[in-house]
Protein backbone atom coordinates (compact mmCIF):
# COMPACT_ATOMS: atom_id res chain seq x y z
CA UNK A 1 0.00 0.00 0.00
CA UNK A 2 3.09 2.47 0.95
CA UNK A 3 4.73 1.51 -2.33
CA UNK A 4 1.15 2.30 -4.35
CA UNK A 5 0.76 5.74 -2.40
CA UNK A 6 4.49 6.33 -2.94
CA UNK A 7 4.08 5.57 -7.25
CA UNK A 8 0.25 7.88 -7.11
CA UNK A 9 2.29 10.62 -5.41
CA UNK A 10 4.96 10.61 -8.48
CA UNK A 11 2.36 10.43 -10.73
CA UNK A 12 1.01 13.62 -9.71
CA UNK A 13 4.13 15.40 -9.35
CA UNK A 14 5.16 14.87 -12.95
CA UNK A 15 1.98 14.96 -14.26
CA UNK A 16 2.03 18.69 -12.33
CA UNK A 17 5.78 19.64 -13.60
CA UNK A 18 4.11 18.91 -17.46
CA UNK A 19 1.35 21.06 -16.60
CA UNK A 20 3.05 23.80 -15.58
CA UNK A 21 5.35 23.65 -18.71
CA UNK A 22 2.65 23.29 -20.95
CA UNK A 23 1.21 26.59 -22.15
CA UNK A 24 -2.73 26.10 -23.40
CA UNK A 25 -4.08 26.47 -26.45
CA UNK A 26 -4.76 30.17 -26.80
CA UNK A 27 -5.29 33.29 -29.00
CA UNK A 28 -3.47 36.51 -29.63
CA UNK A 29 -4.49 39.81 -31.11
CA UNK A 30 -3.63 41.21 -34.98
CA UNK A 31 -2.15 44.15 -33.34
CA UNK A 32 1.67 44.28 -34.45
CA UNK A 33 4.33 46.97 -34.38
CA UNK A 34 5.54 48.45 -37.16
CA UNK A 35 9.17 47.02 -38.30
CA UNK A 36 11.55 50.28 -39.19
CA UNK A 37 12.05 51.42 -42.71
CA UNK A 38 13.78 48.70 -44.97
CA UNK A 39 16.40 49.15 -46.82
CA UNK A 40 16.38 47.67 -50.54
CA UNK A 41 20.36 46.28 -50.65
CA UNK A 42 19.90 44.84 -53.86
CA UNK A 43 17.11 44.36 -56.76
CA UNK A 44 17.43 41.74 -59.46
CA UNK A 45 14.85 41.40 -62.78
CA UNK A 46 12.56 38.81 -64.45
CA UNK A 47 15.76 36.78 -65.50
CA UNK A 48 15.96 35.42 -61.97
CA UNK A 49 13.72 34.28 -59.31
CA UNK A 50 15.34 34.08 -55.73
CA UNK A 51 13.07 31.43 -53.70
CA UNK A 52 14.80 31.15 -50.52
CA UNK A 53 17.95 32.68 -48.40
CA UNK A 54 20.06 32.42 -45.36
CA UNK A 55 22.39 34.20 -43.28
CA UNK A 56 25.84 33.04 -41.79
CA UNK A 57 27.85 34.97 -40.22
CA UNK A 58 29.40 36.82 -43.12
CA UNK A 59 27.34 35.54 -46.23
CA UNK A 60 23.84 36.08 -47.45
CA UNK A 61 22.71 33.08 -49.40
CA UNK A 62 19.73 33.02 -51.94
CA UNK A 63 18.74 30.39 -54.18
CA UNK A 64 17.57 31.13 -57.77
CA UNK A 65 14.63 28.69 -59.34
CA UNK A 66 14.87 30.65 -62.62
CA UNK A 67 18.73 30.85 -63.95
CA UNK A 68 21.50 28.38 -64.36
CA UNK A 69 23.12 30.11 -61.62
CA UNK A 70 21.24 28.15 -58.64
CA UNK A 71 23.42 29.41 -55.47
CA UNK A 72 24.35 33.36 -54.99
CA UNK A 73 26.46 34.31 -52.16
CA UNK A 74 27.04 37.50 -51.09
CA UNK A 75 29.32 39.21 -48.39
CA UNK A 76 27.44 40.98 -46.26
CA UNK A 77 30.43 43.78 -46.19
CA UNK A 78 30.20 43.83 -50.07
CA UNK A 79 26.47 43.08 -50.76
CA UNK A 80 26.40 45.19 -54.63
CA UNK A 81 28.86 41.87 -55.37
CA UNK A 82 28.35 38.42 -55.80
CA UNK A 83 31.16 37.03 -54.21
CA UNK A 84 30.29 33.11 -54.70
CA UNK A 85 28.13 31.38 -57.14
CA UNK A 86 26.86 27.80 -58.22
CA UNK A 87 26.08 26.73 -61.50
CA UNK A 88 23.31 24.00 -61.86
CA UNK A 89 24.94 20.76 -62.10
CA UNK A 90 24.14 16.68 -61.02
CA UNK A 91 27.18 16.35 -60.01
CA UNK A 92 27.53 15.06 -56.32
CA UNK A 93 29.92 18.21 -55.02
CA UNK A 94 27.68 20.38 -57.16
CA UNK A 95 23.19 21.41 -56.79
CA UNK A 96 20.88 20.79 -59.12
CA UNK A 97 17.09 21.30 -56.80
CA UNK A 98 18.22 22.53 -53.68
CA UNK A 99 15.99 23.63 -50.50
CA UNK A 100 17.49 25.43 -47.48
CA UNK A 101 16.85 23.10 -44.19
CA UNK A 102 14.54 24.82 -41.25
CA UNK A 103 16.59 23.41 -38.27
CA UNK A 104 18.17 25.37 -35.97
CA UNK A 105 21.78 24.88 -35.42
CA UNK A 106 24.19 25.65 -32.49
CA UNK A 107 27.28 26.71 -35.33
CA UNK A 108 28.37 30.34 -35.42
CA UNK A 109 30.49 29.56 -38.13
CA UNK A 110 29.87 30.23 -42.31
CA UNK A 111 27.72 26.98 -43.16
CA UNK A 112 24.53 26.18 -44.54
CA UNK A 113 22.16 23.01 -44.72
CA UNK A 114 20.62 21.82 -47.50
CA UNK A 115 18.97 19.04 -49.39
CA UNK A 116 19.19 18.74 -52.47
CA UNK A 117 17.34 16.96 -55.28
CA UNK A 118 15.17 15.44 -52.23
CA UNK A 119 17.95 12.82 -51.97
CA UNK A 120 21.08 14.10 -50.64
CA UNK A 121 21.72 16.76 -47.33
CA UNK A 122 24.80 18.86 -48.27
CA UNK A 123 26.67 21.38 -45.84
CA UNK A 124 28.16 24.60 -47.48
CA UNK A 125 31.14 25.55 -45.47
CA UNK A 126 31.92 29.35 -46.75
CA UNK A 127 35.54 30.73 -46.20
CA UNK A 128 35.37 34.64 -45.61
CA UNK A 129 39.09 35.38 -46.19
CA UNK A 130 39.26 33.52 -49.23
CA UNK A 131 35.76 33.97 -50.75
CA UNK A 132 34.98 30.50 -52.02
CA UNK A 133 33.02 27.26 -50.42
CA UNK A 134 32.88 23.99 -50.23
CA UNK A 135 30.04 21.81 -50.90
CA UNK A 136 29.79 18.19 -48.63
CA UNK A 137 27.23 15.57 -48.88
CA UNK A 138 26.61 14.73 -45.19
CA UNK A 139 24.12 11.84 -46.07
CA UNK A 140 21.50 10.03 -48.20
CA UNK A 141 17.81 10.89 -47.17
CA UNK A 142 17.04 7.20 -48.20
CA UNK A 143 13.32 8.33 -47.72
CA UNK A 144 12.15 5.56 -50.32
CA UNK A 145 10.64 8.55 -53.05
CA UNK A 146 8.71 10.52 -50.82
CA UNK A 147 9.63 13.61 -52.57
CA UNK A 148 9.16 16.76 -49.88
CA UNK A 149 9.94 19.99 -48.44
CA UNK A 150 10.72 22.29 -45.29
CA UNK A 151 13.19 19.66 -44.66
CA UNK A 152 14.66 19.40 -40.68
CA UNK A 153 17.29 17.59 -40.16
CA UNK A 154 17.96 16.00 -36.83
CA UNK A 155 20.69 13.34 -35.19
CA UNK A 156 18.00 11.02 -35.71
CA UNK A 157 15.58 11.65 -38.11
CA UNK A 158 14.74 13.67 -41.50
CA UNK A 159 11.18 15.69 -40.84
CA UNK A 160 9.33 17.14 -43.90
CA UNK A 161 6.30 18.01 -45.68
CA UNK A 162 5.03 15.62 -48.36
CA UNK A 163 4.38 17.81 -51.47
CA UNK A 164 1.96 15.49 -52.60
CA UNK A 165 -1.00 15.23 -49.99
CA UNK A 166 -2.88 12.18 -49.11
CA UNK A 167 -3.31 12.49 -45.17
CA UNK A 168 -4.35 15.44 -43.05
CA UNK A 169 -1.17 14.78 -41.23
CA UNK A 170 0.30 18.19 -41.03
CA UNK A 171 4.24 16.47 -41.43
CA UNK A 172 5.85 13.34 -40.96
CA UNK A 173 9.46 12.56 -39.48
CA UNK A 174 11.25 9.34 -41.23
CA UNK A 175 13.97 7.13 -39.40
CA UNK A 176 15.85 4.81 -42.02
CA UNK A 177 15.52 1.99 -39.50
CA UNK A 178 11.96 2.36 -38.19
CA UNK A 179 10.40 3.95 -41.30
CA UNK A 180 7.46 7.07 -41.20
CA UNK A 181 5.74 8.62 -38.43
CA UNK A 182 2.86 10.81 -39.34
CA UNK A 183 1.76 13.43 -37.06
CA UNK A 184 -1.54 14.30 -36.57
CA UNK A 185 -2.94 17.83 -36.51
CA UNK A 186 -4.54 19.44 -33.38
CA UNK A 187 -8.20 17.53 -32.76
CA UNK A 188 -9.97 21.11 -31.96
CA UNK A 189 -8.42 22.65 -35.61
CA UNK A 190 -9.58 19.56 -36.93
CA UNK A 191 -12.58 20.30 -36.09
CA UNK A 192 -13.07 23.38 -37.70
CA UNK A 193 -11.81 22.47 -40.72
CA UNK A 194 -12.97 21.18 -44.02
CA UNK A 195 -12.40 17.14 -45.27
CA UNK A 196 -9.85 18.43 -47.94
CA UNK A 197 -6.48 17.22 -46.90
CA UNK A 198 -4.37 20.42 -48.66
CA UNK A 199 -6.71 22.56 -45.87
CA UNK A 200 -3.80 21.72 -43.66
CA UNK A 201 -0.67 23.12 -46.05
CA UNK A 202 1.79 24.80 -44.11
CA UNK A 203 5.57 25.34 -43.13
CA UNK A 204 7.79 24.16 -40.30
CA UNK A 205 10.76 25.23 -38.48
CA UNK A 206 12.45 22.67 -35.75
CA UNK A 207 14.53 23.75 -32.56
CA UNK A 208 16.39 20.08 -31.83
CA UNK A 209 17.46 21.45 -28.32
CA UNK A 210 14.06 22.83 -27.20
CA UNK A 211 12.71 19.92 -28.35
CA UNK A 212 10.02 21.60 -30.41
CA UNK A 213 8.85 21.83 -33.89
CA UNK A 214 6.27 24.36 -35.45
CA UNK A 215 3.81 24.29 -37.48
CA UNK A 216 2.14 27.14 -38.90
CA UNK A 217 -0.91 26.49 -41.71
CA UNK A 218 -0.93 28.20 -44.99
CA UNK A 219 -4.84 28.30 -44.88
CA UNK A 220 -5.62 28.70 -41.30
CA UNK A 221 -4.73 31.57 -38.98
CA UNK A 222 -3.29 28.90 -36.43
CA UNK A 223 0.66 27.64 -35.52
CA UNK A 224 0.84 24.46 -33.60
CA UNK A 225 3.60 23.70 -31.25
CA UNK A 226 4.42 20.19 -31.10
CA UNK A 227 7.64 17.38 -29.46
CA UNK A 228 10.18 16.07 -31.51
CA UNK A 229 7.79 13.10 -30.82
CA UNK A 230 4.99 14.15 -32.51
CA UNK A 231 2.92 15.19 -29.09
CA UNK A 232 0.91 18.41 -29.10
CA UNK A 233 2.30 20.90 -27.29
CA UNK A 234 -0.41 24.04 -28.15
CA UNK A 235 -1.99 25.75 -30.98
CA UNK A 236 -2.24 29.28 -31.28
CA UNK A 237 -5.10 31.18 -33.26
CA UNK A 238 -3.75 34.65 -34.69
CA UNK A 239 -6.64 36.84 -33.79
CA UNK A 240 -10.49 36.12 -32.32
CA UNK A 241 -12.05 34.71 -35.64
CA UNK A 242 -10.72 31.48 -36.65
CA UNK A 243 -9.61 31.69 -40.77
CA UNK A 244 -11.57 28.54 -42.09
CA UNK A 245 -10.54 27.68 -46.03
CA UNK A 246 -13.47 28.46 -48.72
CA UNK A 247 -14.87 25.53 -50.19
CA UNK A 248 -15.92 24.91 -54.01
CA UNK A 249 -19.14 23.35 -54.84
CA UNK A 250 -18.14 20.35 -53.90
CA UNK A 251 -17.57 20.94 -50.30
CA UNK A 252 -14.66 18.06 -49.29
CA UNK A 253 -12.28 20.57 -51.46
CA UNK A 254 -10.88 23.79 -50.83
CA UNK A 255 -11.10 27.01 -53.26
CA UNK A 256 -7.43 27.44 -53.33
CA UNK A 257 -7.45 30.91 -55.24
CA UNK A 258 -10.23 32.55 -53.46
CA UNK A 259 -9.05 31.26 -49.92
CA UNK A 260 -7.49 33.59 -47.52
CA UNK A 261 -3.30 32.81 -47.65
CA UNK A 262 -2.04 33.18 -43.88
CA UNK A 263 1.29 31.99 -42.93
CA UNK A 264 3.14 31.49 -46.20
CA UNK A 265 6.60 31.09 -44.79
CA UNK A 266 8.72 30.22 -41.27
CA UNK A 267 12.00 30.49 -39.89
CA UNK A 268 14.20 30.40 -36.64
CA UNK A 269 16.91 31.09 -34.45
CA UNK A 270 18.49 29.88 -31.47
CA UNK A 271 16.01 31.98 -29.03
CA UNK A 272 12.80 32.53 -31.05
CA UNK A 273 10.36 30.83 -34.15
CA UNK A 274 9.25 33.58 -36.95
CA UNK A 275 6.49 33.34 -39.05
CA UNK A 276 5.30 35.11 -42.32
CA UNK A 277 1.90 35.89 -42.21
CA UNK A 278 -0.69 37.36 -45.28
CA UNK A 279 -3.90 37.95 -44.58
CA UNK A 280 -4.90 37.76 -48.22
CA UNK A 281 -6.01 35.46 -51.05
CA UNK A 282 -3.83 37.42 -53.71
CA UNK A 283 -0.88 38.24 -52.24
CA UNK A 284 -1.56 41.71 -51.92
CA UNK A 285 -1.66 42.71 -48.29
CA UNK A 286 1.49 43.96 -46.48
CA UNK A 287 2.76 41.54 -44.69
CA UNK A 288 3.46 40.70 -40.85
CA UNK A 289 5.63 38.64 -38.63
CA UNK A 290 4.43 37.14 -35.72
CA UNK A 291 7.38 35.61 -32.90
CA UNK A 292 7.45 33.26 -30.48
CA UNK A 293 9.07 32.03 -28.04
CA UNK A 294 10.31 28.03 -28.53
CA UNK A 295 7.36 26.75 -26.09
CA UNK A 296 4.76 28.80 -27.96
CA UNK A 297 4.59 32.19 -26.56
CA UNK A 298 3.82 35.19 -27.96
CA UNK A 299 7.09 37.82 -28.35
CA UNK A 300 5.51 40.57 -30.53
CA UNK A 301 4.39 40.93 -33.85
CA UNK A 302 5.74 43.02 -36.69
CA UNK A 303 3.95 44.79 -39.50
CA UNK A 304 6.08 45.49 -42.98
CA UNK A 305 5.49 47.92 -45.23
CA UNK A 306 5.10 45.19 -48.70
CA UNK A 307 4.84 42.20 -48.79
CA UNK A 308 7.11 39.85 -48.44
CA UNK A 309 7.94 36.36 -49.97
CA UNK A 310 10.82 34.63 -47.69
CA UNK A 311 12.31 35.77 -44.83
CA UNK A 312 15.81 35.30 -42.53
CA UNK A 313 16.77 36.48 -39.29
CA UNK A 314 20.61 36.62 -38.06
CA UNK A 315 21.76 34.68 -34.78
CA UNK A 316 21.43 37.54 -32.97
CA UNK A 317 17.99 38.35 -33.66
CA UNK A 318 18.99 41.63 -34.76
CA UNK A 319 17.65 41.95 -38.13
CA UNK A 320 14.88 40.42 -40.89
CA UNK A 321 16.68 39.87 -44.46
CA UNK A 322 13.59 39.59 -47.01
CA UNK A 323 13.16 38.85 -50.64
CA UNK A 324 9.89 40.88 -51.77
CA UNK A 325 8.01 41.63 -55.39
CA UNK A 326 8.72 44.76 -56.94
CA UNK A 327 7.02 47.10 -59.48
CA UNK A 328 9.22 45.92 -62.01
CA UNK A 329 8.84 42.56 -62.31
CA UNK A 330 11.65 41.82 -60.22
CA UNK A 331 13.11 40.95 -56.57
CA UNK A 332 14.03 43.08 -53.88
CA UNK A 333 16.07 42.11 -51.19
CA UNK A 334 15.64 43.78 -48.16
CA UNK A 335 16.83 44.45 -44.82
CA UNK A 336 14.61 45.61 -41.99
CA UNK A 337 16.52 46.14 -38.15
CA UNK A 338 14.47 45.02 -34.87
CA UNK A 339 13.86 46.68 -31.87
CA UNK A 340 14.72 45.11 -28.90
CA UNK A 341 11.65 42.75 -27.95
Amino acid sequence: MKNILLFCSYLLIVCSCQNENTIKDYSISTKSNMLSEGKVLFSKDDNCYLYDLKITDNFYLFLDEKNDTVLRIYEQDNILQTSISSCRSSEKDKLWKPLFTKEIHAETEDIAYLVDNNTYYKAITLDANNSNMKIKTIKPLKQRNMFSRDFNITTKETFGIPISRDTKCPFYFFNPDSGYYWVDPSPALEKKMPNDVFSYTNTICLNESQNTIVSAYRFTNHVSFYGLDGTLKTTVKFGETPVIPITTSDPNKIDIRNTSKCFTYICGTAKYVYCLYEGSSDFTNQSKIVVFQWDGKHINTWQADRNLQAIAVDKNDKYILAISRNKNDGQDIIRYYLSVH
